[in-house]
């Protein structure tokens, strides 16, 4: 064998260990970044999955206790289920923690990815050996994004049986801001959301401070805003429910009432309710027909013997998956922003300033 021969194929082997050592170094150094914060994330989400599952247990012990159907006032298990009690106080820490878990992800995971390096001033050293700027941030985001969609899908799927369980042994609807949140894809896609909005405030900012106060300012803002616009996201339906009569099956099956529905009484202005030529009453007037009767029941009588109605906008219970796509497209598009953002500062960054 020649000199050249002998020399040439060591080279090579070597270059494909370097090669295969720097993806594999860039996944060990991720994990000593982030071993923390990622054991963090895995306890909490074990607790919130051992959690609402045996809570889950306890719902559908009481669903069939009440023969399937809701449980009757004054009962045992309707004590239970009554707004002060343990189980009703557990379920409602829980799942208000599932949809703050978005923000935890987004301060703790997604904003020191990058604000890291710039505080100790180590992307010389990280972005000057065998692996590009551009593949360390891919393959953080890949591992990292990875491990928040698991851990997200496994707490999203227990807390949408929560709330599908808690729905068959009490009046609530699916469609009504934290079950729509709890339920479906969406705890999955807003934490991947808020990991990528963290990771691009943590580019933009370069200090964990501001990039977590950042990450707390837009995720209460956008959360309020999609609250306050998802009711109309798509066109409301409209329905006459007769006041003191039957409800209308329109309103059951997890619908959501947009508005209408509610009764002011005795007051000089609108009452919500109208009469059977469709004029709406005064408080005062509706008052003046149907005098309060102490809670006898004679008040609900004398608005049915009127033929009194409401009028209310509604989204029917069966848009729930629609209305899940559209928030969770929304959601997507803002991913997209935030990693293009990410690479196109990552491409941008001057090594010499650290």
């Amino acid at each position: 064998m020649s000199p050249v021969t002998e020399v040439s194929a060591p080279t090579n082997r070597r270059d494909d260990l370097g090669h295969a050592g720097g993806v594999r170094g860039l996944l060990w150094l991720t994990w000593r970044q982030h071993r923390w914060t990622l054991i963090g994330t895995l306890v909490l989400a074990a607790v919130l999955v051992g959690w609402m599952t045996y809570l889950s247990v306890e719902l559908t012990s009481l669903w069939h206790q009440c023969h399937e159907t809701f449980c009757p006032d004054n009962s045992p298990q309707a004590d239970r289920l009554a707004g002060s009690s343990p189980l009703v106080l557990a379920m409602a820490a829980l799942l208000r923690v599932v949809q703050w878990m978005p923000l935890l992800i987004g301060v703790f995971v997604g904003v020191p990815v990058l604000t890291r390096e710039h505080e100790q001033r180590t992307l010389l050293l990280a972005w000057s050996q065998d692996v590009s700027p551009e593949r360390w941030l891919w393959t953080r985001l890949a591992v990292l994004g990875l491990f928040v969609a698991a851990v997200t899908t496994a707490v999203g799927g227990v807390s949408d049986h929560l709330e599908r369980t808690r729905a068959l042994v009490g009046p609530v609807s699916l469609f009504e801001y934290e079950p729509f949140l709890n339920t479906a894809m969406l705890p999955v896609v807003i934490s991947l959301c808020w990991f990528a909005i963290g990771v691009a405030l943590g580019a933009v900012l370069r200090r964990t401070l501001a990039g977590v106060f950042g990450v707390i300012v837009g995720f209460v803002g956008l959360t309020y805003l999609v609250q306050w616009r998802y009711p109309t996201l798509m066109t409301p339906l409209s329905a006459h429910r007769p006041i003191g009569g039957p409800n209308l099956d329109v309103l059951r099956d997890n619908a959501l009432v947009v508005s209408g529905g509610m009764i002011d009484y005795g007051i000089d202005g609108p009452s919500g309710a109208f009469d059977a030529s469709g004029r709406e009453l005064t408080g005062v007037e509706l008052q003046r027909l149907c005098p309060p009767d102490n809670g006898s029941g004679r008040t609900l009588a004398c608005f049915a013997e009127n033929h009194l109605e409401q009028h209310l906008l509604y989204q029917p219970g069966s848009r729930i998956t629609d209305f899940h796509l559209i928030v969770a497209g929304g959601y997507l598009g803002l991913t997209a922003v935030a990693l293009l953002t990410v690479w196109w500062i990552v491409r941008r960054t001057d090594l010499s300033a650290g």
